[in-house]
């Protein structure tokens, strides 16, 4: 499976819902030389989880599912926030902030941390090679080298591309 996919447990199963993500998306992806290591960033997660953070991450998480379906992404930036795992990650990935900050200002629609982290996904309808650099720029200023991956979502999955 690929694409965007909402997946969510149910009775020891699984339902995946597919989103289609408009066409004109551009994925932009910083990663670190160094990644994070996931059970150490899984660590720093709270126990338990306030309930005004909760309801933040549950409003921008239908805010992001609906700008990904419609097309409608002038909100991306907004939906793209998060109160439940970046806080605690920014503790091991100092840089974070400044890498967001970057490609914002550089044109994203949006920018997370990607999974557990410690790579950095931006969202854009163009600019994608300045938001790249701007994001490589910021990372190496705080002292963090990495790679810049540009792409777009596709609905193909893991696949192999012979040239």
């Amino acid at each position: 499976m690929g694409g965007c996919r909402i997946v969510v447990s149910d009775n020891g199963g699984f339902l995946t819902q597919l989103i289609n993500v408009p066409d004109e998306l551009k994925a932009v992806l910083f990663v670190p030389e160094v990644p994070m290591p996931t059970e150490e960033a899984r660590g720093l997660l709270p126990q338990t989880i306030d309930r005004q953070d909760a309801v933040f991450n549950i409003g921008r998480t239908a805010l992001l599912v609906n700008a990904l379906a419609s097309g409608n992404l002038r909100h991306l930036q907004v939906a793209t926030e998060d109160m439940l795992h970046q806080p605690a990650r920014q503790k091991i990935f100092f840089p974070m902030k400044n890498i967001f900050r970057a490609a914002l200002s550089a044109g994203a629609l949006g920018v997370f941390l990607s999974g557990a982290g410690s790579s950095v996904l931006a969202l854009a309808r163009d600019r994608e090679y300045t938001i790249g650099y701007e994001m490589a720029d910021a990372a190496m200023k705080s002292g963090v080298e990495g790679a810049i991956k540009v792409t777009q979502p596709t609905e193909l999955g893991a696949h192999v591309v012979c040239h």
